[in-house]
């Protein structure tokens, strides 16, 4: 998808149908990849996008190299006659390696109901790689240049932890820890700024033929100034074509008993790496 997790709290929550706004991937390295680094390989572009799941890759972008991810989203929130249906798009992330382990990032622009969600920019940087293990962390800015329904308000700062670990050839586990302070409408219409934490986990399974699928939990502790937290599952599929470029489907389900604050959402988006 995607742009990134601080935008999913203006997605889950406010005055158009929520639609989820996710972030990217947190993949494991790839299979094929040297054992001196978990992010190379054949397959490096599974191992680096951040799209399809919310949570983000622990692999920065090749140096002069230029991750494009694009997707579309279509939600679905609430039950019988009270449901909403929601499409999101193109979900823009643009990711520039600058040298090894440093990337900048374009947040969006990103649509839905006929408006804009908040741009900015971001930094990524990875760690030196120790064993099956890959670490990163991002620094992420928005400002509020949105429209006035899906704007946050105000700058918002994001900062997040990306760990993968490879549990063996072709399984993995990964998270994301997000900490945003952003800000947002109430019930009542007040704006006020407010902390959010948001974890994610995520299990990836490569398959023959450069294929990978995964499962992701992902809450949010607030996902407006007056509501707590939301909670739910992301999963799908993943295909290379040929190294440079990446097709994924995605499905999404919320986990709450309230059939009020149900949602669940379907999408598709490619990747490419460029030159």
């Amino acid at each position: 998808m995607r742009v990134s997790s601080l935008l999913l709290l203006a997605a889950l929550w406010g005055a158009p149908p929520p639609v989820l706004a996710a972030a990217g991937a947190t993949p494991v390295p790839t299979a094929t990849a040297a054992p001196s680094d978990p992010c190379g390989g054949s397959g490096r572009l599974l191992a680096t996008l951040n799209r399809p799941t919310v949570g983000f890759s622990a692999c920065a972008a090749a140096p002069k190299t230029v991750l494009l991810e694009v997707g579309y989203q279509n939600q679905e929130t609430g039950s019988d006659a009270l449901a909403s249906r929601t499409s999101q798009y193109p979900q823009t992330f643009v990711r520039a390696g600058l040298s090894r382990g440093v990337e900048l990032d374009v947040i969006g622009p990103n649509f839905a109901g006929g408006g804009a969600y908040d741009s900015g920019l971001g930094l990524k940087y990875e760690l030196p790689p120790s064993g099956k293990f890959t670490v990163a962390i991002d620094g992420l800015y928005t400002s509020p240049n949105g429209s006035p329904l899906l704007t946050a308000g105000n700058a918002t700062l994001t900062g997040n932890l990306d760990i993968a670990y490879a549990l063996d050839e072709t399984t993995g586990i990964g998270t994301t820890l997000a900490l945003a302070s952003t800000g947002g409408y109430a019930a009542d219409g007040t704006h006020a700024r407010y902390g959010v934490f948001m974890p994610s986990f995520v299990v990836t399974k490569q398959l023959p033929n450069f294929y990978q699928l995964y499962g992701e939990y992902v809450y949010a502790s607030r996902v407006a100034p007056d509501a707590g937290g939301r909670a739910f599952v992301d999963y799908g599929v993943q295909k290379l074509l040929g190294p440079r470029f990446e097709i994924d489907a995605e499905l999404g389900n919320s986990l709450t008993g309230n059939p009020a604050m149900r949602f669940h959402y379907v999408g598709f988006g490619f990747g490419i790496a460029l030159p």
